[in-house]
C-alpha cells in the first residue's frame, strides 16, 4: 500500500549496487502481505522516536574547566552543511570560553591535505572535522594523533584504531538505515519495493546501506530494495532528473529512502510532473528545504538529526579530551546523535531554522559545564 543531510564532490555513474531478493517476482512481492508480527517489531523500533526525540546525549558534568586561551581548529571545506556545523558550534565555543577558528580547505584532495597540514603546524589544543573522509588526510591524522592532539570527527566512519573520536559514527549511520527500513515495514500492509539513493563520496553511506538492507531483509523478507548511487556533485542540480529517470525505469518502486535528503532538493516538482508524487518518501538528515517539503506534505517522513545538539556535543567532547576526561561511552561508540521521525504535523516550527530537538541545548550544556 502506498502513502502520499557532507563531503567532497566527485563524479560517478548511477549504478545499481544491491538487490535484496524475496520470494517470486516483482508482482508476487507486491501482493505479499507483511505479517502482523513483522509490523509490530518495526513499530517498536520507530515508536520511541515518533513525536519525540531520542534522549539528550550528554549527562555527565565536565569536571575541569578548559584553560583560558585554548584554541580549537575546525576544517571547513566550504560545503554548505560543513559550514553550517561550524556556525552552530560558535555559541558553544563562546559559552565554554575557547577560541574556535576555521581553517579553509578546498574540495580537492590537495586542498584538504594542505588545510590539515596547516593545522598540524598550528598545534591547536584540539581539531574538529566534519564529514571530510580521513582517508584524504591520513598522513596528517597520524601526525595529529602522534602529537597528542585530540581529533573529533563528525559524520565519518574511520576504524577504532584511527585515533579519532566520532560522536556520530558508523553505529549511528547504520541505525539510520535500519530505522528507515523499519518505518517502511511499519507503515505498509504489503511488501514494499524500495530504492535507497546513496552517495559513494560520503563514507558513511556504506553504513546506511548496510543498516537499510539488513533491516529490511530481517523484518520483511518479501520486501526488496535497490541501492542506487547519485553523484554528490549533482545534489542541488541534476539529481532530481536522475531520480525520476530511475523511477520511470523501475515502475514497481513503491518507496524512496535517502541517505541524505539534500539530494531531494527540487524533487517534489519533478515527481509531480512525472505523475509520481504519491510515492512514499522516507528522508534523513533534512535541510530546511526538506522540512518545508514535509510541512507541505510533499514527503512522507524525515528522520531528523539534531545538528545543533551535535555541534555542542562536539565542543563538549573536545573540552573533555583537552582536560583529560574520558568522553561518555555513547560518544566513544559513535551513538551520540539525537534523532526523531518528523511527520508533516510535527513541523510546527519555522522550517528555515532547521530541526532542533532540544531548543534549550545551551542551558543544558551550561549546567554540565558549571
Amino acid at each position: 500500500m502506498r502513502t502520499p543531510t557532507f563531503a567532497l564532490a566527485g563524479t560517478a555513474l548511477i549504478t545499481t549496487l544491491a538487490l535484496l531478493t524475496g520470494c517470486g517476482g516483482q508482482e508476487d512481492q507486491a501482493s505479499a502481505a507483511i505479517p502482523a508480527e513483522a509490523k509490530q517489531k518495526a513499530q517498536a523500533l520507530i515508536t520511541p522516536l515518533t513525536g519525540k526525540p531520542g534522549a539528550f546525549p550528554i549527562t555527565e558534568p565536565l569536571k575541569n574547566r578548559v584553560p583560558a586561551g585554548t584554541r580549537i581548529a575546525y576544517v571547513d571545506n566550504g560545503n554548505a552543511l560543513v559550514s553550517l556545523i561550524y556556525k552552530l558550534m560558535q555559541p558553544a565555543a563562546a559559552k565554554l570560553g575557547v577560541d574556535l577558528y576555521a581553517v579553509r580547505a578546498g574540495t580537492s584532495a590537495s586542498g584538504v591535505q594542505s588545510a590539515f597540514s596547516t593545522v598540524v603546524q598550528q598545534r591547536p589544543a584540539a581539531v574538529i572535522n566534519t564529514a571530510i573522509d580521513p582517508a584524504l588526510w591520513n598522513n596528517q591524522r597520524k601526525e595529529l594523533v602522534a602529537a597528542g592532539i585530540p581529533v573529533i570527527s563528525l559524520g565519518t566512519v574511520a576504524g577504532a584504531d584511527s585515533g579519532l573520536v566520532q560522536p556520530n559514527g558508523e553505529a549511528a549511520f547504520e541505525r539510520q538505515g535500519r530505522l528507515q527500513a523499519a518505518f517502511l515495514v511499519a507503515t505498509n500492509d504489503k511488501a514494499v519495493d524500495a530504492v535507497l539513493y546513496v552517495h559513494n563520496e560520503l563514507a558513511y553511506g556504506t553504513a546506511v546501506r548496510r543498516g537499510f538492507e539488513e533491516g529490511l531483509k530481517e523484518l520483511c523478507p518479501d520486501c526488496s530494495a535497490r541501492v542506487v548511487q547519485i553523484p554528490i556533485a549533482e545534489v542541488g542540480n541534476k539529481a532530481p532528473e536522475r531520480i525520476v529517470s530511475d523511477l520511470r525505469a523501475n515502475t514497481g518502486t513503491d518507496a524512496i529512502a535517502f541517505q541524505s535528503s539534500a539530494v531531494a532538493t527540487g524533487l517534489p516538482a519533478r515527481l509531480k510532473v512525472a505523475g509520481l508524487e504519491k510515492i512514499q518518501i522516507v528522508g534523513a538528515n533534512p535541510l530546511p528545504t526538506n522540512l518545508q517539503y514535509l510541512k507541505d506534505k510533499q514527503a512522507t517522513v524525515e528522520l531528523g538529526a539534531d545538528l545543533n545538539t551535535l555541534a555542542w556535543t562536539a565542543i563538549d567532547t573536545a573540552a573533555r579530551l583537552i582536560t583529560k576526561q574520558q568522553p561518555q561511552q555513547n560518544v566513544l561508540d559513535g551513538e551520540a546523535l539525537v534523532q526523531q521521525f518528523l511527520r508533516p504535523e510535527d513541523i510546527t516550527f519555522d522550517p528555515s531554522r532547521g530541526f532542533s530537538a532540544y531548543p534549550d541545548v545551551a542551558e543544558r550544556f551550561a549546567a554540565l559545564w558549571g
